[in-house]
């Protein structure tokens, strides 16, 4: 009898444990802003297949576009709280005003001083008040180069921007470049955008190519005027509760993983531009491409206000970036 009986206990118990997983996976969610088609939400596609590699059943990543899970803002609300672990937001600044710097009028040269930027000292500086507040930088993604659209006129000089009411991201770079422009801007999340553009609240807005087609917005924005005026980096985020509570073996390994698949997205968008601004003139955009040397002297403004609000720590940085 006692024989029959631990041969069924071991059988039960073998059963038990085929049937079970063999690790528990560490739940990871992850929430922007755009749909499942743009580039962020691929990138974060390419994050999950590369931590897959590199941490094996580690993870159960879980990836909610089209601001599911909240505005940008309130997406990093939810870091700090520990309810939600990573995001990839373009307003960091929310939480650290000096990283607006990153996003100053003309401040780049190229994409490899882009590169360069983000892997800089400075850049690091900048980023390292984030984790006492609850979220870490984790990787960069490309937002991309800013150009204005709007409803009123084609825009061929500074001037014509003057009037506007643009509507920009919560981001005071954007804000005061569109100051200097004599604009009115007006921040609002892009979830937002369409809406404000349809309705006729703003006349306009400013976006990279991707997020101007992506969104949408062609379909209610007669004019586009290739600026540049700023490039715009995005942010990969991940609470800092999160990764702390994770094993050096897994928090190293989305560290690497989240690096890659921002380098991944960097080099896939910057092919990207011309086959989108094609796109934007099918659907009936009207393109302009004004002066650049123009809106640099317009805009110079915008750094004395950032220079006046954090003295020689912004000339430094600005001097640190010129340098590379």
């Amino acid at each position: 009898m006692f024989k029959s009986c631990s041969i069924l206990a071991l059988s039960i118990g073998t059963i038990a444990l085929l049937s079970a997983p063999a690790l528990a996976q560490t739940p990871l969610k992850i929430g922007h802003g755009h749909s499942s088609q743009h580039s962020f939400h691929l990138a974060m596609e390419r994050f999950a297949e590369l931590l897959e590699e590199k941490a094996p059943g580690a993870f159960d990543v879980q990836i909610f576009p089209s601001a599911q899970l909240g505005s940008d803002r309130e997406m990093q609300e939810q870091l700090t709280f520990g309810t939600l672990e990573m995001t990839v937001t373009g307003v960091l600044g929310i939480y650290e005003p000096k990283l607006a710097l990153l996003e100053l009028p003309f401040l780049f040269r190229d994409r490899d001083h882009i590169l360069a930027a983000q892997e800089s000292e400075a850049v690091a500086e900048l980023a390292a008040s984030l984790p006492p507040r609850g979220l870490r930088l984790v990787g960069f993604v490309e937002n991309g180069f800013r150009n204005i659209t709007n409803n009123v006129r084609p825009i061929e000089t500074p001037a014509d921007v003057a009037g506007l009411q643009i509507r920009t991201p919560e981001n005071p770079a954007q804000i005061e470049t569109f100051r200097a422009l004599g604009a009115s801007p007006t921040p609002m999340p892009f979830s937002e955008l369409y809406a404000a553009l349809r309705q006729g609240v703003v006349d306009g807005q400013e976006n990279p190519l991707q997020n101007i087609y992506d969104g949408k917005l062609f379909e209610v924005q007669r004019h586009l005027a290739l600026t540049g005026h700023i490039y715009n980096s995005a942010y990969i985020v991940a609470s800092e509760a999160f990764l702390q509570n994770l094993s050096e073996t897994d928090r190293d390994a989305l560290l690497e993983a989240a690096e890659e698949a921002g380098r991944w997205q960097f080099a896939y968008i910057a092919q990207r531009d011309e086959e989108l601004l094609q796109r934007l003139k099918d659907a009936g955009m009207q393109v302009t491409t004004p002066d650049r040397e123009a809106f640099v002297q317009a805009t110079q403004p915008a750094y004395d206000a950032f220079f006046a609000r954090f003295g020689d720590e912004a000339r430094a940085f600005v001097q640190a970036i010129g340098d590379l």
